[in-house]
């Protein structure tokens, strides 16, 4: 269960309580009177913030209720929008438009900034009972990775990756295609939209452009013990049931 506290600037707010399955919703509509700019409701089993504002986008947020984690899917595109995933401890981090990242914090606060609106939910849940420690990840189930490509292609990189080295770029983009069933990324578009936001939810900046990016997200997964022994052997087995040597 969800429990979401939202405002949208000094006007409006509200709460919504989100079961599994269900989610929590940001979305434009046009059709809303100019008198009523903002329409809260609750179609579903989900909750729906409608806004009057034509650069918001359709959807801009979704917060969905997992069995395991909540996951956030930033759909607004840029459109001069800041959005920004803010733990209890303050670390923060900024998703890029299509973008989707689990939440491993009870009490992440999700803003959606624009000079004239911000928008703002504090999502609250309970944490799953196996959780790493001093690592702020949660013990993940291979299922809960398919939600978000950001964790299952950082698991990938290192389930694939030698004790002492890193998979090459282009095994990887094979090993993640054959598991999502999609055809072969090229490289610009593969570092782009899976290695570089893999790289911005865990906080890391790459100091120069022609670095290996997944040298670097493997050591930090490594170093935080982001993904247990279990679950890579998980991902192996997987993978080797989709023709990749694992």
């Amino acid at each position: 269960m969800l429990h979401i506290a939202w405002s949208a600037g000094e006007q409006h707010s509200g709460e919504a309580a989100i079961e599994p399955g269900s989610a929590f919703v940001l979305a434009r509509r046009m059709n809303l009177p100019e008198q009523q700019p903002l329409v809260a409701e609750q179609i579903a089993g989900s909750a729906y913030v409608f806004v009057r504002l034509p650069y918001v986008s359709d959807p801009a947020l979704v917060i969905s209720a997992t069995a395991a984690h909540p996951v956030v899917h930033r759909g607004q595109r840029a459109n001069g929008a800041i959005v920004e995933l803010t733990a209890p401890s303050g670390e923060a981090t900024t998703p890029a438009p299509g973008q989707k990242i689990s939440l491993t914090h009870s009490g992440t606060r999700i803003e959606l900034r624009y000079p004239d609106l911000t928008f703002t939910a504090v999502v609250e849940f309970d944490l799953p009972e196996a959780q790493l420690m001093d690592s702020g990840t949660v013990q993940l189930g291979v299922d809960a990775l398919q939600h978000d490509d950001a964790w299952l292609v950082a698991a990938i990189a290192v389930a694939l990756s030698p004790e002492h080295g890193v998979v090459a770029h282009g095994d990887l983009k094979r090993a993640f295609a054959a598991w999502r069933g999609t055809e072969i990324a090229s490289d610009g578009a593969f570092d782009r939209n899976m290695l570089r936001p893999a790289l911005a939810s865990r906080g890391l900046e790459m100091p120069g452009p022609r670095l290996n990016k997944i040298v670097y997200l493997v050591e930090r997964c490594r170093r935080t013990s982001e993904f247990p022994a279990r679950l890579l052997d998980d991902i192996r087995a997987r993978l080797r049931a989709v023709g990749i040597d694992a």
